[in-house]
Formats: C-alpha cells, sequence, structure tokens
C-alpha cells in the first residue's frame, strides 16, 4: 500500500514538473513613443490581454520598456545580442514591447515578439485618430499560437493626387483704328512734327533683363527657403531640449547618451542660426534690387504713336515720354 502512494506521488511530481517545463515565460514591456498617456494605458492593456491569450504561456506584465532594460544591462537594444541579454537577466523565454509613433493619420503600432536564439517577429497596423486602442485586431494574429507569428502588416493607403495642368487662356489687346489720310497703296500717311526728325514707330524701352530678374527671384526664394529651414533645425533643437531634460542620468551609458543628443542639439541650433541669418541676408538684397529694378522700369523712357491733326491735313504724331 504504502509503494502504491509512493508511485502515485512520484508520478503526480512528474506531471508537475512537465506542464512546468511546458509553460513559457512571457514578460510583456511597457510601450514606447511620443503619444498620449491615457492612449499608451489602453493600447498596453489590449495587447496584454491579447498576449495572454498564447497557449501554455505564463504571461506577466513588465513595469520597464525595453530601453530601460537594455540600458540596466549596458548594451544597445536595436542589438540581438543585447535582446537575448535582457531575456536572461529578466529569466524569461519570450519579450513583447510596443513601439508606437504618431503618424499623419493617426497613431503607428507596432508588436514585436523576441525568443531566445534571436527569433523575432513583428505585426503593425495604424490606430486612426479617435480610436480607442482597446482592441487591436491588426496585430491580433501574432497571437494565435505559442510561436512567434509571421509579421502582420496593415497596410496605410495613402491618397494619390495628380497634378492638373494650368488652363491657360489667351489674352487679345483691342487695337485702336488709325484716322488720318491714307495712301490706296502704302496705307496711312505720317507726318513728321515741326522742328523734329522723321517719326519711325518705336516699342517701350526694356527696363532690367529678363535673367536679371530670374537671378533675383531666385535669390529671394532660396532666402525665404534658407529662413524656413532654419526655423525647422531650431525646431528640432527645441525637441531634442525635451529628451534633454527627461533623459535619466544614473548609469554610464545614460550619461554617454545624453552627451550624444546635447552634440546633436547643439549642431542643430548652429545651423539653425547659419541658415536663417543667410536666408534674410540673402533674401533682402534680392528683394531690394528687385524693387528698386521695377522702380526704374516704371520710370523709363517709352515712345508713343498717337493721331495728330495739322493744318494742312491729318497723321500721326510719335512722342517720347514716361508713360
Amino acid at each position: 500500500m504504502k509503494r502504491r502512494s509512493s508511485l502515485v506521488a512520484a508520478l503526480m511530481i512528474v506531471a508537475t514538473s512537465t506542464a512546468s517545463a511546458d509553460t513559457r515565460k512571457v514578460l510583456v514591456l511597457q510601450s514606447e513613443g511620443r503619444v498620449d498617456g491615457a492612449l499608451r494605458t489602453r493600447i498596453d492593456a489590449a495587447v496584454l490581454k491579447l498576449a495572454k491569450t498564447l497557449p501554455a504561456s505564463d504571461v506577466s506584465p513588465g513595469d520597464s520598456t525595453l530601453s530601460d532594460a537594455a540600458a540596466a544591462v549596458g548594451c544597445k537594444p536595436e542589438a540581438a545580442t543585447c535582446r537575448d541579454e535582457i531575456l536572461g537577466m529578466l529569466s524569461v523565454d519570450e519579450l513583447i514591447y510596443t513601439s508606437l509613433t504618431p503618424k499623419p493619420g493617426g497613431t503607428e503600432i507596432e508588436v514585436h515578439r523576441v525568443s531566445k536564439g534571436g527569433t523575432s517577429n513583428d505585426a503593425k497596423m495604424l490606430l486612426a485618430i479617435g480610436g480607442s486602442g482597446d482592441k487591436l485586431d491588426g496585430i491580433a494574429p501574432l497571437f494565435f499560437s505559442n510561436k512567434p507569428a509571421e509579421p502582420v502588416t496593415t497596410p496605410v493607403t495613402t491618397p494619390v493626387t495628380t497634378p492638373t495642368e494650368p488652363v491657360t487662356t489667351p489674352i487679345t489687346t483691342p487695337t485702336e483704328p488709325v484716322t488720318g489720310p491714307t495712301d490706296p497703296v502704302t496705307g496711312p500717311i505720317i507726318q513728321p512734327t515741326p522742328g523734329g526728325p522723321s517719326p519711325t514707330p518705336g516699342q517701350p524701352s526694356d527696363g532690367p533683363s529678363n535673367s536679371r530678374r530670374r537671378l533675383e527671384l531666385a535669390g529671394m526664394i532660396g532666402g525665404g527657403a534658407f529662413v524656413l529651414i532654419g526655423f525647422m533645425c531650431w525646431g528640432s533643437a527645441s525637441d531634442i531640449q525635451g529628451q534633454i531634460d527627461d533623459s535619466p542620468t544614473q548609469t554610464k551609458p545614460q550619461l554617454d547618451a545624453l552627451a550624444d543628443l546635447e552634440a546633436r542639439g547643439d549642431s542643430y541650433a548652429a545651423w539653425g542660426n547659419v541658415l536663417f541669418l543667410g536666408g534674410a541676408v540673402l533674401g533682402g538684397i534680392s528683394t531690394y534690387f528687385f524693387v528698386k529694378d521695377r522702380r526704374a522700369h516704371r520710370h523709363a523712357t517709352s515712345a508713343r504713336i498717337t493721331p495728330t491733326v495739322f493744318d494742312h491735313g491729318a497723321g500721326l504724331a510719335l512722342t517720347f515720354g514716361a508713360p
């Protein structure tokens, strides 16, 4: 009787050990990315809920992100060997971590399943603006089995705009009737004004050459573009400063990362100063010469032909002067 009881106890211990060995330990890390805190909480809860559907898995939520875990180990999170070290440090069989990226149409959610040995599969979807984030059907196939599934990507549809060609409407300038004596063969007779040279039809004098105008316009546009790019560089420097303010400084890798951020922020700020000043100078000089040439062109001398009545007849008179 004692032997039978001992045999049953041994079989129960073996069965328990086998079930424990078949159970995978899965850790769901917190998501990373610049999104609203309430939306991040709902997405993390939805990912954890999907992970708990994995068969034969002991799923538990983590209290840190992948970057925090990599900083604690002292490695770069994008390296496969670094993720293996994190798995070993946390004593789990699989890591699940999420990246959140703001997009024009909403928030891009990318979920990664990482196992020992560098095995990694991803699923991606776009959560539209105003979406609750409580139900993530686009990444659900990633959790259909205990093995990491093939990457599932929800395509993002981008509207295609077909450029239309401008419609040019021809402008017709009405011609004024010519009055005065005409010759049946040669047409209107142009009589000279007393005490002056023979009139010759002329055209208004040209202002600055087209090439010079194009150069001035290019300088104005280029200066404006430089000023705009300078503002963009300042904006990037401001964003990096925000990252610097939020960066931890407890370990040496964190301090090195902070130094890299500061160098990048200084570089963006310096380029912003150079581009803004250069664009302002270039645009100002080009605008000055453009306005100056337009004023000179308005006061340029022009020639005009007008009908005139004389003592002994009528004809056309050629006059010179400002328009």
